[in-house]
């Protein structure tokens, strides 16, 4: 009888906790509604090709249109979503006197995104093959000039998962929730997502996981990096941190 006490206070941190959780997640829906709004549209709707071609025959269907334009843009444009991008932003960030907490929700997320894709690829999904190596020996489909075509490793796309994790976490770390901001940021994500496609990188299913584990990755590092009551330098930019620890060197 005298363990039941703590049992229940157990029992009652737990709760708080998991209801302290279940607010942070209502707080930033509310913040950012619009744009998850639309994404989660955006998600659903993209669930439906599945229901009705194959992803060889999507794909297919996909690459009959093609312009000289997008052929010049599309291998510069699918940069935008490659990890070393992203780490040089964070890099420019970190220069800019962000805070450290802001730091760790956009380094700890695309570490936590790229563990998530690179487990996907080279332990789970080593089997499925990019489209050049699986596309049927009769069709022959546009392909860009210049572009090596990578023939393995497929699944999940690493490019749309990194853009969609860019795109949430600038949305989720923006003080001005401006609406016409969220559809720009959505709008630069899907066309990224599709440059992958029109390259003949990924199959549609690819990019479509890819953006799910880039968004749920982004989300789940910013709840919780931002519950984190820690230490000061948290808050403090790396320059300011440096500044400090520097003169208490000096001393």
């Amino acid at each position: 009888m005298s363990f039941e006490p703590a049992k229940r206070a157990g029992y009652d941190d737990k709760y708080k906790k998991s209801m302290k959780q279940l607010t942070a997640i209502r707080m930033v829906w509310y913040e950012n509604e619009l744009f998850f709004y639309l994404l989660t549209l955006l998600l659903l709707i993209g669930f439906l090709p599945f229901f009705l071609l194959d992803k060889v025959s999507f794909l297919i269907w996909l690459k009959q249109w093609h312009h000289p334009v997008v052929d010049c843009m599309a291998p510069y444009w699918t940069w935008l979503g490659d990890g070393v991008m992203y780490i040089v932003l964070l890099w420019m960030v970190a220069l800019w006197r962000v805070s450290c907490r802001r730091l760790l929700v956009m380094g700890g997320s695309f570490v936590s995104m790229s563990i998530v894709v690179q487990l996907l690829k080279r332990v789970f999904y080593t089997h499925m093959v990019r489209p050049i190596a699986l596309l049927p020996g009769d069709k022959t489909l546009h392909l860009v000039d210049g572009v090596p075509l990578s023939r393995e490793l497929s699944f999940p796309s690493g490019h749309s998962a990194t853009i969609f994790l860019l795109i949430t976490v600038i949305q989720l770390l923006s003080i001005d929730k401006n609406k016409i901001y969220s559809v720009f940021l959505l709008g630069l994500a899907l066309t990224v997502a599709y440059s992958r496609i029109y390259l003949c990188q990924h199959f549609y299913m690819d990019v479509y996981a890819g953006a799910w584990i880039g968004t749920i990755a982004a989300v789940v590092v910013y709840i919780a990096v931002m519950q984190v009551n820690g230490p000061k330098w948290l808050d403090r930019s790396i320059y300011g941190w440096l500044c400090t620890h520097g003169k208490g060197i000096k001393k």
